[in-house]
């Protein structure tokens, strides 16, 4: 989890970057919209999206086991520290849960104020639209299929251009482009390019429903001074399409600025190769994961006597090397994690300073169960029995095949305990 989310907020910086430098500046506002919301899903998507497999070279890495016996599993290390290590990740773990909490928290007070407005608010019809009116001076806004606004308040014209403006809101289905962002910023809350992202995108919406206005044969000073009117009104909710969103120096800028040229459109197939660049790169760390874990459970052996494996395979009670390995649940990743969970230094042989490379050999039987587990090299009592207790308690492996059926094979695993 944390490596996805690690991942998201690398592609939402890289993403909101590329948008900044190649599109920040056009007038191709619903264009930028779909950019905006290709950036959310891009990336939350290109982490999932697994390519290793079509990048592994499978044949080689077979190749590379060919006459090797007793495999070994990646040495796991052991110091006193590590216990101290765990607590600062469970302490950063628990601040972003805070976090998320209190955004969730925030965003469902929004959403029952909203909630609460649309069922205390009388329903009325002004011009043919269906609103519900606001009692005080509120800025006007919409939420969904809902538009929130007091008739009294404003004059003809005025009420006009507002209808206008978030009937655009409602009928482009803008709510869902905010609750898309606020979900984004609840989870991402210590990324600031998240919140710069957001106000991108409600910014942008103001652009498109003010471009509509103005479409419409609206006077674009009247409208604009419209705005600065209104620009000091109450917000009902942040989960809205306010009419007055803020900055409206930008907006304004923004409506006198001169239209961008047709073939400036060309820049958003950029997108394309800067998302295949990207998740190719989000593809290199599971294909370098991959690569160990088939290297550690292949390639990381030692040469054993040939008389001796012969004799093993003869048998055919345990192999050293099978057609097909056991498999750790969830992986040889799964499996370092489990050994870091549960290895402990034992506190005798920190205070005689003990130190050491425990070698520990055990066979994965055939239902996957773990036996036979012994200490081939030791290096003192404390610490080998803590290796022993740990790999015994290990779960059930997924067992080894050879043709086809179930086999016993035997592991090696280094485990090193060092004091620091």
């Amino acid at each position: 989890m944390a490596v996805y989310l690690l991942k998201v907020n690398v592609l939402l910086m890289l993403f909101y970057g590329f948008y900044r430098l190649m599109l920040g500046r056009d007038t191709f506002f619903s264009w930028r919209r779909g950019a905006l919301l290709a950036v959310y899903g891009l990336s939350a998507g290109l982490p999932l999206v697994d390519l290793s497999g079509w990048m592994q070279q499978q044949e080689a890495l077979a190749a590379l086991a060919d006459g090797y016996t007793h495999v070994f599993l990646p040495a796991v290390t052991v110091s006193p520290k590590a216990a101290a290590a765990l607590s600062a990740s469970h302490v950063l773990s628990g601040l972003w849960v805070a976090g998320v909490v209190l955004l969730t928290v925030r965003f469902l007070i929004g959403l029952g104020s909203i909630l609460r407005l649309a069922h205390t608010c009388p329903a009325a019809e002004v011009d043919g639209v269906r609103i519900k009116e606001l009692r005080h001076s509120e800025s006007p806004f919409s939420f969904f299929r809902w538009i929130f606004v007091n008739p009294q308040a404003q004059d003809a014209d005025s009420l006009a251009e507002i209808l206008i403006h978030e009937q655009t809101h409602v009928s482009q289905w803008h709510s869902v482009d905010i609750i898309l962002g606020e979900l984004f910023t609840m989870f991402c809350f210590f990324n600031p390019f998240t919140w710069l992202l957001r106000r991108e995108v409600r910014v942008n919406l103001e652009y498109l429903a003010d471009e509509r206005v103005i479409s419409e044969g609206r006077e674009i000073k009247s409208y604009q001074y419209h705005l600065l009117g209104l620009a000091y009104h109450k917000h009902v909710a942040t989960l809205s399409n306010n009419f007055n969103v803020l900055p409206i120096k930008k907006r304004i800028k923004m409506m006198n600025k001169k239209r961008s040229k047709e073939y400036g459109k060309w820049k958003y197939l950029l997108f394309v190769p800067v998302a295949a660049v990207l998740l190719i790169a989000c593809n290199l760390n599971k294909k370098s994961q991959k690569s160990a874990e088939q290297t550690d459970s292949m390639a990381a052996v030692v040469v054993a006597d040939s008389a001796d494996s012969g004799m093993t395979a003869s048998k055919g009670k345990v192999f050293d090397v099978a057609e097909q390995m056991p498999r750790f649940p969830g992986g040889n990743g799964e499996l370092m994690s489990y050994l870091s969970r549960s290895l402990r230094y034992p506190a005798a042989a920190q205070k005689k300073k003990i130190e050491g490379r425990v070698v520990v050999s055990f066979v994965v039987g055939l239902d996957g169960s773990v036996s036979d587990v012994k200490v081939v090299r030791p290096v003192d009592p404390l610490l080998d029995r803590e290796a022993v207790r740990v790999v015994e308690r290990m779960p059930k492996w997924q067992p080894g095949k050879q043709d086809g059926k179930p086999v016993r094979v035997r592991y090696n695993i280094p485990v090193s305990f060092k004091l620091q």
